[in-house]
């Protein structure tokens, strides 16, 4: 697989066309990069290892996906894909922004303890992103796409979507997302979950503290 350009940003891979062969062959060959880089990480995503997993040949691999970063493009969408499928589940969430927030933040350590090798996929596709020269892109698209689905949890069927709440939403997805990171990192490094629990409740009330002052500021009620 040839890299990209650093000047262009790959889509997730050719479009397989309507039938219902090709939309299943180009998502065995996203499982099968998943399956890869949860195993062996970022050393064991080569193309035969892919192929091999997603049993299809080479040559195929390579008609849906040019690049790797193409390949990670599609695997990293499918990550998120993933989430917002666990997270919906959950629904309804509760209409109070502030009770929301708490919730969001309980249901993803649930999925992060759930999907233990999906998080260790995600970081090891930040660390090849930041360091390989020109996917930079990968990694802001990433931690984009995580603040974007969580701002937009927020606040989403409680209203209209003003610029003020897109603010909002998105600086504390931002918050919420430093906190869970950090967490994680702690869980599977020190393998304490006492230590997590308290850490869970700490950014619960950190997040729905921050919430409530940006509301407050921006004069907005409560919902």
């Amino acid at each position: 697989m040839e890299d990209a350009r650093p000047s262009s940003i790959p889509s997730p891979g050719r479009t397989p066309g309507a039938t219902r062969k090709g939309i299943e062959t180009r998502a065995r060959i996203i499982r099968g990069a998943l399956e890869a880089l949860e195993n062996g990480g970022m050393e064991a995503l080569t193309t035969r290892k892919i192929a091999a997993s997603a049993g299809v040949k080479l040559a195929t691999l390579h008609y849906y996906f040019d690049s790797k970063e193409s390949l990670l493009l599609a695997v990293l969408d499918d990550l998120i894909a993933d989430m917002d499928t666990a997270y919906r589940q959950e629904m309804p969430l509760p209409a109070d922004p502030l009770d929301r927030v708490e919730k969001l933040i309980r249901a993803s350590w649930r999925y992060v303890q759930r999907t233990r090798n999906k998080q260790l996929a995600q970081t090891e596709l930040t660390l090849y992103a930041l360091r390989t020269q020109g996917a930079d892109w990968l990694a802001a698209r990433q931690y984009g796409a995580y603040i974007d689905f969580y701002s937009r949890l927020i606040f989403d069927g409680t209203g209209e979507m003003t610029e003020e709440r897109r603010k909002i939403g998105s600086a504390v997805a931002r918050f919420m997302l430093i906190g869970i990171d950090g967490l994680i990192l702690q869980n599977f490094s020190l393998h304490r979950d006492g230590n997590t629990n308290e850490g869970i409740e700490t950014l619960v009330i950190a997040t729905r503290d921050l919430l409530s002052r940006l509301q407050s500021e921006a004069g907005m009620t409560p919902a």
